[in-house]
């Protein structure tokens, strides 16, 4: 039965990276579609889930108050399923936009639990291991959509949607193994609320989680362009070989007790150099050797360090307001993923970078400013020593 409850709890990080993703490649059919529509229009489907992840991330301390964790998590999926999957069928953009404001309510409720979940129904032992489990599937994940997407929308644009079907499987999983998980009987709504003091703790490792989004992002939003204008791949290849990066997350996150093991207390740091090195080696546009190369390293330093920040988020806060802190971490996550695009081309703008591939060098950067940034943080909230062996 452990396992059984261990499969739902990590089938929900299955979900919540492909808010968006399963859609990305379908919206230039999407646009052709709708040819009346604003391009500004048609990109809020992709932009309006992430801003309803945020609003929700933020209510999200009122909500655990009033309601169970596994009610919230089974509204949060019918929100899923049904903003996700019934977008395909919409015959006019605005409705369509409603359901993916649905789409993006349904991630804000489940996120903060995918994680919290593992920390209250599981010891500090198995915390570490399953954190990274966690972090594999949300590349596992990302891995499906990317894969997927190509084929659904080179049939048909609606039937890209149809991925978000697979909550159908989460939720059966969720329904039927999750316990009715409460926090302690002590607990009151005023407890299970974060203070000033909870929100300095937090606050470190929630702004580094924000800036490693902002860095990631630069990734997905200019490679498709780079690269095939670059003539490094062919556009029919791009999301396969963008696969690679959630492979290699997915793999480090399978293994992340044996590479923390290894790596000691100096994970955090040394996956910020890794992102470095991925950014600069994409920066080369010298060959298909240095693109994956780049891409391995990018994938290795997100698969080390956002399991272990969201770990010290969770150890550094009481039991009972786990799941609050993790909904403010989600906030920050998408809000880092929504300001990737403006920030890195207000850095272009403003530096008069002009270079074809100005985002990675800017990513590089900002991956130095993190690492520097991680150097002079108190120990206590870089640590990541307190991991159990592998």
């Amino acid at each position: 039965m452990n396992n059984k409850i261990k499969i739902s709890v990590l089938s929900l990080s299955l979900l919540t990276v492909m808010a968006g993703a399963a859609v990305a490649p379908a919206l230039g059919t999407i646009s052709a579609h709708f040819t009346d529509v604003p391009q500004t229009i048609i990109k809020l489907i992709i932009t309006i889930p992430a801003l309803m992840i945020i609003l929700t991330s933020v209510l999200f301390s009122l909500l655990i108050t009033r309601f169970s964790p596994k009610a919230i998590t089974i509204a949060g999926l019918l929100l899923y399923i049904v903003g996700g999957a019934c977008a395909g069928l919409a015959n006019n953009i605005y409705l369509l936009l409603v359901f993916r404001v649905l789409l993006g309510i349904g991630v804000g409720l489940i996120m903060p639990l995918s994680t919290g979940f593992l920390t209250i129904l599981f010891d500090k032992k198995e915390q570490s291991r399953l954190m990274g489990y966690s972090s594999a599937m949300n590349n596992l994940g990302g891995i499906i959509a990317t894969s997927l997407s190509g084929v659904l929308v080179a049939m048909n644009w609606r039937y890209s949607f149809l991925i978000y079907l697979l909550g159908i499987v989460v939720f059966l999983l969720i329904l039927f193994f999750l316990p009715n998980v409460t926090f302690t009987k002590s607990d009151t709504s005023e407890k299970s609320t974060l203070t000033k003091s909870d929100f300095k703790t937090i606050s470190p490792n929630v702004f580094i989680i924000f800036m490693v989004m902002i860095i990631f992002y630069a990734l997905p939003s200019n490679f498709s362009m780079i690269a095939t204008n670059a003539a490094i791949v062919p556009i029919a290849l791009v999301g396969l070989l963008m696969a690679v990066q959630n492979l290699t997350a997915f793999l480090i996150g399978m293994k992340l007790d044996l590479v923390l093991n290894i790596l000691r207390g100096k994970a955090s740091q040394i996956a910020v150099l890794t992102l470095i090195a991925g950014f600069l080696l994409e920066s080369t546009l010298s060959s298909h050797i240095a693109t994956i190369s780049g891409l391995v390293l990018i994938g290795f330093g997100l698969g080390i360090i956002i399991p272990v920040t969201n770990s010290q988020i969770a150890n550094s806060i009481s039991r009972n307001k786990i799941a609050s802190a993790m909904s403010v971490m989600s906030a920050f996550l998408f809000l880092g993923q929504f300001l990737s695009p403006f920030i890195i081309d207000a850095l272009s703008s403003g530096l008069k970078l002009s270079m074809l591939q100005s985002p990675y060098y800017l990513a590089a950067g900002i991956s130095t400013l993190l690492f520097i940034l991680l150097l002079f943080l108190p120990s206590k909230t870089t640590k990541t020593n307190n991991y159990p062996p592998a």
